[in-house]
């Protein structure tokens, strides 16, 4: 089974306003100054456990609203203070990724798109620093190309190839880009 449609916008989403400073904008702006991507490159931590916190809330089903604000006010929280974080449930900061879950494939695939090393001189700073679609594209074509059984990704290396063609495709001169149209396509 593949993720839904309106599971796969969401995640893309959240992920580009992540990345771009937008998922609270004012108390961002006023946390952050001018570092905000400065930040986030530095410490990727921010961005693992704000996605963590995301996909957590995205997957649970007694929790009906994603609040892009909430998720705002907890990486602000994180970087200004991050044990202060008791605004949040104990099933929301659940940063482990032992559970047979869709949610802690989506954390491994986090973990692994902040700490791989596709292309030689080429990381996480650089990610973010060619910007919030960039990001969202590699997000978007793993999510498109995972397939489910029983909540768990069963092609979890295969969906990772595929975000390591692309993310080559970009920074590798020349280099033969072999995704196929469904694969990159953002809802």
């Amino acid at each position: 089974m593949k993720l839904p449609a309106h599971q796969k916008s969401n995640i893309r989403h959240f992920i580009y306003y992540l990345v771009n400073g937008t998922l609270n904008f004012t108390i961002i702006r006023e946390t952050f100054g001018d570092s905000y991507h400065h930040s986030l490159k530095t410490n990727p931590d921010l961005f693992y456990k704000t996605a963590c916190i995301y996909i957590d809330q995205e997957t649970n089903p007694n929790y009906n609203t994603i609040s892009n604000s909430r998720l705002g006010s907890f990486i602000c929280r994180l970087y200004q203070n991050p044990t202060d974080l008791n605004d949040f449930q104990d099933w929301e900061i659940d940063f482990t990724t032992d559970k047979p879950t869709f949610s802690s494939d989506f954390k491994n695939f986090t973990k692994w798109f902040i700490t791989a090393n596709t292309v030689d001189s080429i990381s996480f700073h650089d990610y973010i620093d060619d910007g919030a679609t960039f990001v969202e594209q590699c997000f978007a074509i793993w999510t498109n190309v995972v397939t489910l059984e029983n909540n768990t990704v069963t092609n979890y290396q295969y969906a990772i190839s595929r975000v390591e063609e692309y993310i080559k495709s970009y920074y590798i001169n020349n280099y033969p880009d072999n995704l196929e149209d469904w694969e990159c396509e953002l809802y």
